[in-house]
């Protein structure tokens, strides 16, 4: 099984030192999601977009947290 990488980002409001975006490696979305939900207690039930990052070309997934 070739494994991919996702970026998950919450698309609900998002308040001071909370998580809000996370890079993941997985097999698919749904485990992607699976994964960012279990790891964080701020995507626990959050509203979610999950986005296959092309491994087939340089690019840079910046996620930072702007809080504490």
């Amino acid at each position: 099984m070739k494994m991919k990488c996702f970026k998950i980002d919450r698309i609900d409001k998002v308040t001071y030192a909370e998580d809000y975006s996370m890079v993941v490696i997985a097999e698919d979305k749904i485990h992607a999601e699976r994964c960012a939900r279990l790891e964080s207690r701020d995507f626990k039930k959050a509203k979610l977009k999950v986005t296959e990052i092309n491994m087939d070309i340089e690019q840079v997934a910046l996620v930072a947290n702007t809080g504490a």
